[in-house]
């Protein structure tokens, strides 16, 4: 078959292929299993090592890069099985990992991790949904044409929406911002981030979103609020020492994770 030409760009970023095979597929070296379909991707290490220790957790397959391990743990929610794994920090990482997960078997997702929050008045642990991310990363636009945001699955959207209203759950649906760099969130970026309606700032949600979206897989994010960015200097908020925050969080998200 006759490959399509690409238009070249003044920026290689814009060359997008809408080709749906890739040279390397995760598909070539990993086997799908039985009964993987329900996944939670976190970031939140001390609510997996608490799972662990109370026996809730078996290992039953490992994610592999040449730096690290991640293994996927099987657990249940009310008779229901579904699966957990620490994500990748980073766009790039989190898209390929999020690619072996897909070529295990699983097709529903809810990623739950922290996020820089842009607005002061959102407290340490307060829940923010994001229904779009501004693309400003890398890893999306080898998967979804260019565009300055990607929005999040809207039926996967509603589900999150639902059962937090059941629950009484305060909660912000908002925009957020993905970034590759961290250390180069400058005053001037967050100030343009703000005025486009972002409330938080992370560096993986947009490829998320991409990933599935490409992939046709159900995703949906819940973020809680983390360090703040919104000020004159940076203010942690020792957001990453929150472990009963983090700990409910992954709770909420295996219960929405196992009703997609």
């Amino acid at each position: 078959m006759e490959s399509k030409k690409i238009d070249i760009k003044e920026f290689p970023i814009l060359e997008f292929d809408e080709s749906r095979v890739a040279i390397i597929e995760a598909t070539n070296f990993i086997e799908p299993k039985e009964e993987f379909e329900y996944c939670i991707i976190t970031f939140f290490r001390d609510a997996i090592e608490k799972m662990k220790t109370e026996g809730k957790l078996k290992e039953v397959a490992c994610l592999h890069c040449e730096t690290v391990d991640l293994p996927i743990y099987e657990t249940y929610f009310q008779g229901k099985k579904v699966h957990i794994t620490l994500g990748y920090l980073g766009a790039a990482g989190s898209a390929g990992f999020l690619e072996e997960l897909i070529a295990y078997g699983f097709q529903k997702f809810i990623v739950c991790g922290g996020a820089g929050v842009l607005k002061k008045d959102i407290a340490v642990g307060h829940l923010i949904v994001p229904i779009s991310a501004v693309r400003d990363e890398g890893v999306s636009y080898h998967y979804i044409k260019p565009s300055r945001e990607i929005e999040c699955d809207p039926e996967v959207l509603k589900i999150i929406e639902d059962d937090f209203n059941i629950h009484n759950i305060r909660y912000i649906k908002a925009k957020t911002w993905t970034t590759d760099s961290f250390y180069r969130e400058t005053k001037e970026k967050v100030e343009l981030r703000k005025a486009e309606g972002c409330v938080t700032v992370e560096m993986e949600a947009a490829a998320f979103m991409a990933v599935s979206k490409f992939r046709e897989v159900k995703l949906g994010i819940i973020l809680y609020g983390g360090d703040d960015l919104s000020g004159v200097e940076w203010d942690s908020r020792s957001w990453n020492s929150r472990t009963e925050i983090r700990i409910n969080l992954v709770q909420i998200s295996l219960r929405i994770c196992s009703s997609l």
